[in-house]
């Protein structure tokens, strides 16, 4: 089996929020790898730092947001750079964001400015980071607005993001996104605001461009029916770490974690008539206080007294490539 070219590396990435009722620990220790020209599903409950983790990547975080510790590795022709390292505002920073790693955020009404035109909009990303004139980046927005099947794509770049329709304007997101031919798309759950219909056509037209252009995509969602139809590999997140990962196939067809288990019990299926879909038990702890040892263990089932609450697992191989943190697979330190 051939390995792909990997093109993005986190490893122990740790991010914190600093809030007056304490430290949130968002982001606690995740590791995964993206390759070239695959697709990464990032999944999870909501809350679970899936989104932290993509701001973590392009630097982007709010003002009391900050990357304590880990490596964002990105490898491009000038070698690998660690994104962590640098400067938030430094000029290798801003020429990274956009044109090596983009992002199509989760709301796209509130993505866009109200104020400036969605081909304005578009073509600024260009003109940034390509010498080109104002009148070829207006014709390349037009084609892109085309590669993404807006109709009249001429007149809708001179048209405001209010007037138009939630999923154009996701249309409009990606086309943007995609503009500059980046290596990495970062997709922060982007069919949520979204009905089913267009839902369906934004992640079709998702994958037709990532096989055209040979980008790498991480999508972020906490739909595991997206997961199935989109992802070559997936890392399911439950409060800051990775609690296991693998490839799609597998996961779905020999899923280890009791969280994992617990997400794909959760799933209504075709022709299965019950009166009561099923639940994760308990609730989401408090973010300010984690519980010691396993932090699944007061939701889980399997739940092993004096070791879950005890210990904290790690990672441990239970196929090539496939994860899981758990003590029913090992999981105790060495």
């Amino acid at each position: 089996m051939k390995v792909m070219e990997k093109v993005l590396e986190i490893k122990n990435l740790r991010t914190y929020f600093t809030l007056m009722e304490g430290t949130v620990k968002a982001v606690d220790g995740v590791s995964f790898e993206v390759r070239k020209g695959e697709i990464l599903g990032l999944v999870g409950e909501s809350g679970c730092g899936k989104s932290v983790t993509a701001q973590s990547i392009l630097r982007i975080l709010p003002e009391n947001g900050r990357i304590v510790s880990g490596e964002i590795l990105l490898h491009n022709e000038n070698g690998v750079i660690d994104l962590a390292k640098l400067e938030l505002d430094s000029e290798e920073m801003r020429q990274i964001r956009g044109k090596e790693i983009s992002m199509i955020f989760q709301e796209p009404m509130a993505s866009f400015s109200p104020v400036y035109t969605v081909g304005a909009q578009m073509m600024e990303a260009i003109l940034l980071h390509e010498d080109v004139s104002k009148a070829e980046a207006r014709r390349r927005v037009i084609e892109m607005l085309k590669k993404v099947k807006i109709p009249n794509a001429e007149k809708v770049v001179d048209m405001y993001p209010f007037e138009l329709s939630g999923g154009m304007l996701q249309r409009c997101m990606i086309a943007m996104a995609m503009s500059l031919n980046p290596k990495v798309l970062i997709a922060d759950e982007p069919t949520t605001a979204l009905d089913v219909t267009i839902q369906a056509q934004i992640l079709y037209l998702m994958k037709e461009l990532q096989k055209e252009y040979r980008s790498s995509i991480v999508l972020i969602t906490h739909d595991m029916g997206v997961i199935a139809q989109m992802a070559d590999r997936v890392a399911v997140m439950y409060l800051g770490i990775i609690a296991e990962s693998g490839d799609v196939y597998e996961i779905f067809k020999n899923p280890l974690h009791p969280y994992t288990r617990a997400l794909l019990k959760s799933i209504p299926k075709l022709g299965v008539r019950k009166t009561r879909l099923e639940a994760i038990k308990g609730v989401v702890p408090d973010p300010y206080n984690f519980p010691s040892g396993c932090r699944y263990h007061p939701r889980c089932d399997h739940f092993m007294k004096g070791l879950c609450d005890v210990k904290e697992p790690v990672d441990v191989e239970v196929a090539p490539g496939h994860t899981v943190k758990c003590f029913l697979y090992g999981g105790e330190r060495s």
